[in-house]
């Protein structure tokens, strides 16, 4: 396998690194899945033995792997970028606010909305916390702010 150019082998396994890529919906990073495919071929140059089988064999499972290599490292990339979840940011967006006083009418809210107004706008709780102190799931008490959100935007527009 040596004797052969790489530029022939590339030409030759072009349709194999472009029918895996489109194969595996790699379509949208495209240079960079080609990239790696390359990369796997001059791999496979540089380690084939004949003794082992066949070089097109080999030179499938190598790219073919390379490439979910590169989208399980993109994957991981962009889960990491965006693990960042609103209950992380909570605290920030809401924290006491002591030296701003509201003239705000709470009682066109149910009194579990007025329990997020308070405990996390005023006392500055996170949405985890209240959940635990009133037993119920966050997913319920996220339901409580959508709902007083929009009643007081209401408010707040007239």
């Amino acid at each position: 396998m040596q004797d052969i150019s790489f530029e022939k082998i590339v030409e030759d396994y072009s349709p194999l690194v472009k029918s895996q890529i489109y194969k595996l919906n790699l379509t949208m990073n495209n240079p960079i899945y080609e990239q790696a495919a390359m990369i796997a071929l001059w791999e496979c140059v540089q380690n084939y033995q004949d003794s082992k089988g066949s070089f097109s064999a080999y030179a499938y499972l190598k790219v073919r792997g390379k490439l979910l290599d590169e989208r399980r490292k993109e994957l991981r990339a962009s889960k990491e970028a965006s693990h960042a979840d609103w209950n992380d940011y909570e605290e920030t967006f809401f924290t006491p606010q002591n030296s701003v006083t509201l003239n705000i009418d709470l009682s066109s809210l149910t009194t579990k909305q007025r329990k997020w107004v308070e405990q996390v706008i005023i006392e500055g709780k996170s949405l985890k916390s209240v959940a635990t102190a009133e037993g119920v799931t966050v997913e319920a008490v996220k339901s409580w702010r959508k709902s007083a959100i929009t009643k007081l935007r209401k408010q707040f527009n007239t």
